[in-house]
């Protein structure tokens, strides 16, 4: 936008962290053939290519499809929901759709910690202990894109100014403080990685318990060079084959 503010002249490209596994997209369709996943929930399906290539019954949640594509593909059956998540959720209920608990789900709405947090609660209740959740974008590769609202002329890193990924990886430092029942996997995907939740537990209402104290604590903080460090030492990624292996696969998820 013409009225954003210029970085300031002279200001030091922030360092970036690497990542250099497949695609988010080539990682989902391989993680559901490998799960032969009996069922699949998008959130934030936007133009649908993420969703296009999954081939069981399918529910896609967005409040604004822009579909370059048919989304249907080679699915049985195919669910879209033209609204917000927090509405979706609201108003139906996935296992009533699908006719069983949630098998395999990615998240991927607004980039807020707020909204990802609310997403995957909403989630867990529709899954079952040998379910997934894949959160998208929670291992931003610089600073500047957790900004939680996106300003790309302001960005120093003009290469990848577009890249946003919000301050949604507080929610894996929320998960791992108030939920250490739960398997997590950062994943080494790009552009942004993906974290891999697994041994849910769709009884558990510690985060709705403690919604607003969580949003409280973690509203404020941001990323200084030294946390953001810190944060992908704890978040080391794994490579996505070594998830995909058949004979590792096991050591992350069950079937």
């Amino acid at each position: 936008m013409e009225n954003e503010p210029a970085p300031p002249v002279g200001t030091a490209t922030p360092p970036r962290k690497p990542l250099i596994g497949p695609a988010y997209r080539a990682f989902i369709w391989d993680l559901l053939r490998r799960k032969n996943a009996r069922n699949y929930l998008e959130v934030g399906v936007r133009d649908g290519g993420t969703i296009v290539n999954a081939t069981c019954p399918t529910i896609g949640v967005d409040p604004n499809f822009a579909f370059r594509i048919s989304p249907i593909g080679k699915k049985r059956a195919l669910h879209l929901f033209q609204m917000t998540s927090d509405e979706f959720f609201r108003d139906y209920d996935p296992k009533a759709i699908l006719g069983a608990p949630v098998d395999f789900a990615f998240l991927d709405g607004l980039h807020q910690f707020e909204y990802l947090l609310r997403d995957f609660i909403n989630t867990e209740r529709c899954c079952n202990r040998n379910s997934v959740i894949l959160l998208d974008d929670c291992l931003p590769v610089n600073i500047e894109m957790t900004e939680r609202t996106h300003t790309r002329a302001t960005r120093v890193d003009v290469e990848i100014k577009d890249f946003w990924t919000g301050d949604v990886w507080k929610v894996v430092s929320i998960l791992r403080k108030y939920r250490p029942d739960l398997r997590i996997t950062p994943v080494d995907v790009q552009p942004t990685g993906s974290i891999l939740v697994s041994n849910l537990n769709p009884d558990s209402s510690v985060l709705y318990d403690r919604y607003f104290e969580i949003l409280d604590e973690f509203a404020n903080l941001e990323l200084t060079e030294a946390a953001f460090d810190a944060y992908w030492t704890l978040n080391a990624p794994v490579a996505a084959q070594t998830i995909l292996n058949g004979f590792d696969f096991s050591l992350f998820l069950r079937a």
